[in-house]
């Protein structure tokens, strides 16, 4: 159960605000990727180059979206959420069952949708100044009849309701800083016994005697700092509190809790390399190695704490 979109949040600024002289533009936006059956905050865009190979479920999200310009420098967006997933595997079907890893079933012809809206509003404050905050709605999706939990639980994987604030700060043009606050409501979902979540909560989960396994909402915080140069390139900075929630249940929490990192912190370089080629190295660092997206099922003594991750693209 993941609990936002594949896409990324709509950037209002500078498509409307800065120089555009239409007060309302349509767009659309189509995103696919795949998704984690337990309850993580998808990676922030800066601090994932690209998804770590393994079959799961595939999202993919159709966001037809408008937006409106009002004063000077505000902007509003309002955009529609078309959600379809699937379970999916790679290698052209073929799933590596030499992994650790096993679906809880084979569901491959199975196939659920869903629909939400999302609002976004930014405003900038002169040059240097500018906030934005947006609210997503939950997205109901169906349930699938024969992709099923370690319990026999269906699965349906909702993406829960959202709200976020961001604000950012330019020190000198080259120079910024931002703050951002998330507040996401898992406690609105049904959550799902993927295999993925670590044995010893599993092991809890298992008798008439079971804890009720439900999470409590999450409020993330984020700090970062971005510092462009163009002979040098893009270097950012940034913290990032706990993205995985708590059970509501004290005695699944402290299950939970040796295999759930508090924050993590990323250092990014970014540099074009030619009219339409961009180098991109990214290094992620975490307590625990949970937060880092990596397999729930590896041990700790075979599963790193830092991420180090390089991509070359090219535009054509």
């Amino acid at each position: 159960m993941t609990d936002a979109l594949v896409t990324a949040r709509p950037s209002l600024f500078p498509s409307l605000v800065a120089d555009a002289p239409a007060a309302a533009r349509l767009s659309l936006s189509i995103a696919s990727g795949n998704v984690s059956e337990t309850a993580a905050r998808p990676t922030p865009a800066g601090q994932r180059l690209f998804e770590l190979p393994q079959p799961g479920l595939e999202r993919t999200v159709v966001a037809p979206s408008m937006t409106f310009r009002f004063g000077a420098d505000g902007a509003l967006g309002v955009s529609a959420l078309l959600a379809y997933q699937r379970f999916a595997s790679l290698g052209l079907g073929v799933v590596d069952w030499q992994s650790q890893y096993r679906p809880p079933s084979w569901a491959a012809s199975e196939t659920s949708s869903g629909t939400g809206v999302r609002f976004d509003v930014a405003y900038r404050l002169g040059e240097r100044f500018e906030w934005s905050g947006g609210y997503q709605s939950r997205v109901n999706m169906d349930a699938f009849s024969n992709y099923r939990g370690v319990y026999s639980d269906p699965g349906q994987f909702d993406i829960p309701a959202q709200a976020n604030l961001g604000l950012s700060y330019a020190l000198v043009p080259s120079l910024t800083f931002d703050l951002g606050v998330d507040r996401i409501m898992y406690s609105g979902v049904t959550p799902f016994t993927s295999n993925g979540l670590p044995n010893r909560v599993l092991a809890l989960l298992g008798d008439g005697l079971s804890p009720t396994f439900a999470w409590r909402d999450l409020t993330v915080y984020s700090v970062g700092s971005t510092w462009r140069n163009r002979s040098f390139g893009d270097l950012q900075l940034r913290y990032t509190t706990r993205q995985q929630p708590e059970p509501t249940s004290e005695l699944l929490r402290r299950a939970l809790a040796p295999d759930v990192a508090d924050y993590a912190v990323s250092l990014g370089w970014s540099r074009p390399t030619g009219r339409s080629a961009r180098m991109t190295v990214l290094a992620n660092y975490a307590p625990q190695p949970y937060i880092l997206g990596l397999p729930t099922h590896r041990t700790p003594s075979s599963a790193s704490r830092v991420e180090f991750e390089a991509l070359w693209a090219l535009s054509f």
